[in-house]
């Protein structure tokens, strides 16, 4: 698992807790600062959408490249709990020299 999917997912979770708090503080508290409350509510909103978006686009296949990648993520899952394809043979996909560069983490600009 790579720092950047770590990141993306501890901060969905930290937004995800931070807007439930803000909800229910909203609910049961009163603050006697409606400035206060809409500051936060902003703040809630604000932080909820720039996080949905950035976890939206890291995990989801919107090239041609990342949607073979993830074919290949999953053939590969599938081999190694002893699935089999084709006539009983696990043959492993066509991937051009960079693609496997990239995958063994050997990729150099």
């Amino acid at each position: 698992m790579t720092a950047g999917t770590k990141l993306r997912t501890i901060l969905r979770i930290a937004t995800s807790l931070q807007t439930a708090l803000y909800v229910t503080t909203a609910a049961i508290a009163d603050f006697h600062s409606t400035t206060l409350m809409l500051l936060w509510g902003i703040f809630t909103i604000v932080c909820d959408f720039v996080i949905a978006f950035v976890t939206t686009y890291y995990n989801n296949d919107y090239t041609e490249e990342a949607c073979q990648g993830t074919g290949y993520a999953r053939w590969l899952k599938a081999t190694n709990k002893g699935y089999t394809f084709g006539d009983g043979l696990q043959q492993e996909p066509e991937v051009d020299e960079d693609a496997e560069d990239i995958l063994e983490g050997d990729f150099h600009e």
